[in-house]
């Protein structure tokens, strides 16, 4: 605010002689453009700026004046319009009902309205980067594009790792294919410098809540297993305080009870428990809490009408499945998951796969290799990994080692330790003598059977379950990292349609398209229960540098699915030492979650009959009003 009205400040003392008033509005609409512009995050806003005399000063009596409103270059927050009323334009966050006009001040006017319906239907979302203006008096409205202000960090990224490359391949006169490696490898490291500082702008200083049930978390991701959400995830770990947990809030849809804490799990369920069980062995240290949020179809009808009035103006059955899990997983009611619990359900489902149809479907799906099918839980693989210090090119053990380092170097990153304390630290249970592996197993089977004995004291929540409800204001959310770096199906098949240039038209197309597909929903969704999501993804940084290197190195698609899509994110993943999601298969959430599976088949017979922009049927009318 400070800085919007610095601007008009400033814009209003160069104008202040100019007796042309249209020239002196639009130079102030100019300065409030320059001044949204230089803004870097999720924004959206309305200002009310009253009109001055001649004289500079506020007139006694109501002169007019103009509102300014907009949403951020992408539309990461939501504002819709609605100016279907005789002499009102109303603009909102959501979509408002006529008979919750009162709090509006506007139940004068609702004679104009014939029915509610008539109100709610002609509600639009407010187009991405742009600043409007209205005058109060005429209803006159003007635009301006907000400014598109390049970071000057990432020009510098951009230029040396442009001249890097060219450097690189002139003096080692290398062949296309190790150029492209040696390219893609520093690619990601670019992406993965970017990605950091976007999640430390969106985590820093994030509001502590003051309920002492959630043991202090601030943050939360919406933790689906999938690459998008373990990424966020490690680098959340980096920038949150040691000292508090991190919430990874996984959501999963059943018909009855019986999914609630036995039965059939969902693929995301399944794949956010792998990467929950890497990311403890990874980072140890950490108090990671996974919360398992299980909604029974019941719950989606009790809460039908509500998510369908937040969704407006959306009304497809795909809005409403999609918007469906983000509002359950943001109001984050659910369990902690243990590490025993879930080290001790996950291995039960290995090699089994989910009957549907009579044919046999996995739950995950990973990269195809040498055409064999990796399908997917988590028995633990042989293959070893290569070690993560710097210069090493060792094998790590798969699992185990706290570092993700080999025998050798695991001691060497001891060794400051074991110098602070004055003796031997041992702290890793792979490569000390006195607590192999196997030792840890027995351990880890010990702790399980002290949990089913009940010997273990509540306040060991990393080990047991309980009810919780995650407080954590600020939620990360993978969102566009997909739509980037070519993640869904589509987009493979655009690609074998028509090739690159078709794939690299249909991406620009998904960004320009997110405002009014997918942020003003999920946006909607997710602050109805007072949280602030926020996208790391779609930082401008982020957007920017992934606009500006060839689509070849940020996905392969003569690779197979799992591994050529976002290849680039993968490798980032690689990088910081996550593996188990790392070539697993996209899935949309609504499908990932089941409540496709749950919803469409009550409502149309089967998902099937449910197309992607079919209406939404209502089966019952009740709810939360």
């Amino acid at each position: 605010k400070q800085l919007i009205f610095s601007a008009i400040s400033v814009a209003r003392t160069e104008i202040f002689h100019d007796k042309n008033e249209i020239q002196r509005v639009a130079k102030e609409h100019d300065a409030i453009a320059r001044a949204l512009s230089r803004v870097h995050g999720e924004f959206s806003f309305i200002i009310f700026i009253p009109s001055k005399s001649s004289d500079g000063k506020a007139s006694g009596s109501f002169r007019g004046g103009h509102i300014y409103y907009g949403r951020d270059s992408l539309g990461r927050r939501s504002l819709l319009v609605n100016k279907s009323l005789r002499g009102i334009v109303a603009i909102s966050s959501v979509a408002v009902e006529t008979k919750s006009s009162e709090n509006l001040k506007m139940q004068t006017y609702c004679d104009n309205i014939e029915s509610s319906n008539s109100f709610n239907m002609n509600w639009e979302e407010i187009p991405a980067g742009i600043v409007y203006r209205m005058d109060v008096l005429s209803g006159v409205t003007a635009s301006i594009r907000l400014p598109k202000i390049v970071n000057a960090e990432v020009d510098r990224l951009l230029s040396e790792f442009v001249e890097s490359s060219c450097l690189y391949t002139s003096i080692f006169d290398l062949s296309d294919e190790v150029t492209k490696q040696s390219n893609s490898e520093r690619a990601a490291c670019v992406l993965l410098e970017l990605l950091d500082r976007a999640v430390r702008r969106r985590v820093a200083q994030a509001p502590i809540p003051s309920s002492n049930a959630t043991k202090g978390a601030s943050v939360a991701v919406l933790f689906s297993g999938g690459i998008d959400s373990v990424v966020l995830a490690a680098l959340s770990n980096t920038h949150v305080p040691k000292n508090q947990p991190i919430d990874l809030i996984n959501v999963s849809f059943h018909v009855g009870s019986s999914g609630v804490r036995s039965g059939p799990q969902s693929p995301d369920r399944l794949a956010a428990k792998l990467s929950y069980l890497e990311m403890k062995r990874r980072w140890p240290e950490r108090d990671w809490r996974f919360i398992a949020v299980d909604v029974p179809y019941e719950e989606v009808l009790k809460n039908e009408k509500h998510i369908l009035r937040i969704i407006s103006p959306l009304d497809s059955t795909m809005d409403f499945n999609i918007a469906t899990a983000f509002w359950f997983a943001g109001l984050g009611q659910g369990r902690i998951m243990g590490r025993g619990e879930i080290e001790e359900t996950v291995p039960s489902h290995s090699n089994k796969s989910v009957m549907k149809g009579g044919l046999d479907e996995p739950l995950l799906r990973f990269a195809n290799k040498n055409g064999e099918s990796k399908q997917a839980f988590c028995k633990k693989s042989n293959v070893q990994r290569q070690c993560v210090r710097m210069g090493c090119t060792r094998s790590a053990p798969p699992d185990g080692c706290i570092f993700g380092a080999c025998r050798f170097c695991c001691g060497k990153l001891q060794g400051p330790i074991s110098s602070f304390l004055g003796k031997a630290a041992r702290l890793c249970p792979e490569h000390n003598d006195n607590n192999t592996g196997a030792a840890r197993k027995i351990r880890l089977r010990s702790e399980v059977t002290q949990e089913r004995s009940g010997a273990m004291s509540s306040e060991s929540y990393t080990a047991i379950s309980f009810d919780i409800r995650s407080r954590a204001k600020i939620l990360l959310s993978g969102v566009g990292a997909d739509e980037q770096m070519a993640g869904y199906g589509r987009h493979r098949s655009t690609f074998e349609r028509s090739g690159y240039p078709a794939l690299q038209s249909e991406l620009r197309m998904e960004i320009k398209r997110l405002w009014t597909r997918n942020l003003g929903r999920d946006d909607r969704c997710l602050s109805d229960h007072g949280k602030e999501t926020r996208f790391p993804f779609l930082d401008e940084d982020v957007v920017t540098f992934l606009e500006k290197i060839p689509l070849e190195l940020k996905c392969d698609m003569s690779l197979p699915a799992g591994e050529g899509d976002k290849l680039i994110l993968r490798r980032v993943a690689r990088m910081i030492g996550v593996n188990e999601c790392s070539s697993l298969v996209k899935r949309a959430i609504q499908f990932g979650s089941r409540i496709a599976r749950v919803s469409d088949k009550s409502r149309f017979g089967s998902q099937r009959q449910a197309t992607g922009q079919a209406k939404h049927r209502t089966l019952i009318s009740s709810g939360n009003d």
